[in-house]
């Protein structure tokens, strides 16, 4: 055989080993998936991995990739974890079946080391997830790519079934909440404004935001779910999730809003909940007078907490396992999750709440505190959004209507004030309070004219204004006023040109952000003495 038909047929194994490594490594994520869907968890080997990234990565280079990508965070790890499991073999491949053996090991025992890290999972789950998708990966170095391809497309039908079916299962064993014995009164009509394009006063649930650390989202059996109260108390207690229906509730009308919510932004919704006060259920335990702070722990090992002076300041923390009247949903924190209005998401509002740890503060590090966040929890200022109109709209001459949401919990919004062109302040009509923790309608009637014009609005509190200091994310939540610039004219410019105005004003407010994270991080050193801004000036 000459020279050239030996390489000529070396390269024909080559490219031939290059797409029997790659089908492989879709073999084995594929195994994963299908061996977690019947295990009934959504974490597979790629989703624990990504779960650890997220652990792992420096909190500055997190709070980055927040601010570029927003609700694109999730998908753009899983896409690039899914990117990395199949390149990596198919081109390993090409020094040989023995680098592609052990690549795919390596994988696998990565996959299994991560599995085995997820609290959420028995030993005996993760051990059977795990080294199901090792085997499948080696295994499919010596199956043909038509015949791994077709075991593939077999695994995506039954992981669809099998998850479909428990969608299906969950819908229609979902609980019946039981009637608060003081329910609040149906929202009048002067609460919300029919202002076509102004935030709904309840965020629908599909809608609501969702940004959290867990990767994939818990599936929590309601039925085997328990929630255990402990640590310096006098009775510990142990509550299945019928027993804890059967306590007497209440409802709270109240905003959560996300700590990497950037002025303006989107992380941050309205709701009205049910659920247990969690004064109540401490009056059941007894409360030890030695304890100072309250330490929540997550079903996915997720901690969170605050100080119990918090509850002596006015916020009243919520066992919540409703919203707008219907249970919980899974991305939200079914089956219960804590509420405490006032205070940003990650600090104390914690979901799929397993357990409850009455402490002292120096015996609690929680999850934040561990990646750099401040030890004392992040209060929410007055702010206000402008929700109509939108930045890049173009406006017709004469009377315009400029309205959005303000809120300033626990105690309220007192007033929202609006500037035209940098001008004074001007107020704004009020809609009717909902409630001191929930948002509130305003709007303002301008008489526009032609030309560029921006605005910009702030809120009132009880304890003063919203602060004008432009603030990133870190350490206590963004900060300064939210701007709006649009065109009025008599003639319509193209839509071409509004979509690039809007779409480089939203990428330059992103970089914006980012930028100011990565200094704020820089100022704010993890393990430095936290600096806390204030949240409102009096003026």
């Amino acid at each position: 055989m000459s020279v050239m038909s030996v390489m000529s047929v070396m390269s024909v194994m080559s490219v031939d080993l290059w797409l029997v490594g790659l089908v492989a490594a879709l073999l084995q994520a594929a195994v994963g998936e299908f061996a977690s869907a019947v295990h009934g968890t959504q974490t597979s080997p790629l989703r624990a991995i990504g779960r650890w990234l997220i652990d792992t990565l420096p909190t500055p280079l997190i709070d980055i990739g927040v601010a570029l990508l927003r609700r694109a965070d999730k998908p753009v790890i899983a896409a690039t974890l899914l990117l990395v499991s199949l390149s990596v073999p198919a081109l390993t491949a090409f020094a040989g079946r023995a680098a592609l053996v052990a690549t795919l090991m390596i994988l696998g025992i990565v996959g299994l080391a991560a599995l085995w890290r997820r609290v959420e999972l028995s030993r005996v789950a993760a051990c059977g997830i795990g080294l199901a998708a090792l085997a499948a990966g080696i295994g499919g170095v010596w199956l043909s790519p038509a015949v791994a391809l077709a075991i593939v497309f077999a695994l995506a039908v039954g992981v669809a079934a099998l998850r479909a079916a428990a969608r299906s299962r969950s819908r229609r064993l979902q609980p019946a909440l039981p009637a608060p014995p003081q329910p609040l009164p149906p929202v009048s009509v002067g609460t919300a404004l029919p202002i076509p394009g102004i935030s709904p006063l309840f965020t629908p649930p599909d809608r609501f935001f969702v940004t959290d650390v867990t990767f994939p989202t818990p599936m929590v059996d309601r039925h085997r779910w328990q929630l255990r109260v402990g640590g310096l108390v006098d009775h510990p207690l142990v509550l299945t999730y019928d027993q804890l229906l059967a306590l007497p509730s209440v409802e709270v009308d109240a905003v959560l809003m996300c700590v990497h919510n950037p002025v303006g932004g989107p992380f941050i919704g309205n709701a009205r909940w049910q659920g247990v006060r969690l004064t109540d259920l401490f009056a059941r335990v007894g409360v030890s007078s030695d304890a100072d702070h309250i330490r929540l722990h997550s079903v996915d090992g997720f901690s969170a907490g605050f100080s119990l002076s918090l509850i002596e300041q006015g916020y009243e923390p919520l066992l919540a396992y409703a919203m707008n009247g219907v249970p919980l949903r899974r991305a939200h924190g079914a089956p219960l999750r804590l509420l405490v209005p006032g205070i940003h998401g990650y600090d104390a509002n914690i979901k799929w709440l397993q357990s409850i740890e009455v402490t002292r503060f120096e015996h609690a590090i929680d999850y934040a505190e561990s990646k750099g966040w401040p030890r004392e929890p992040s209060r929410m200022g007055p702010q206000c959004r402008i929700d109509v109109p939108v930045t890049s709209a173009s406006l017709l001459p004469g009377e315009q209507v400029v309205a959005g949401v303000a809120w300033s919990p626990p105690h309220g919004v007192a007033r929202v004030e609006l500037r035209i062109d940098g001008g004074a302040w001007q107020v704004c009509t009020l809609a009717d309070a909902l409630g001191p923790c929930a948002w509130r309608h305003w709007s303002f009637h301008w008489e526009a004219a032609s030309g560029r014009h921006f605005f910009e609005a702030r809120a009132w509190g009880r304890d003063g204004v919203q602060s004008e200091a432009i603030a990133a994310p870190y350490p206590g939540g963004a900060g300064g006023y939210h701007r709006v610039e649009i065109d009025v004219d008599e003639h319509r410019p193209p839509r071409a040109r509004q979509f690039a105005w809007w779409l480089a004003d939203h990428g330059r407010a992103r970089l914006r952000l980012a930028w100011a994270g990565l200094q704020a991080w820089r100022r704010h050193r993890p393990g430095a003495a936290p600096t806390h801004r204030s949240e409102t000036t009096d003026r």
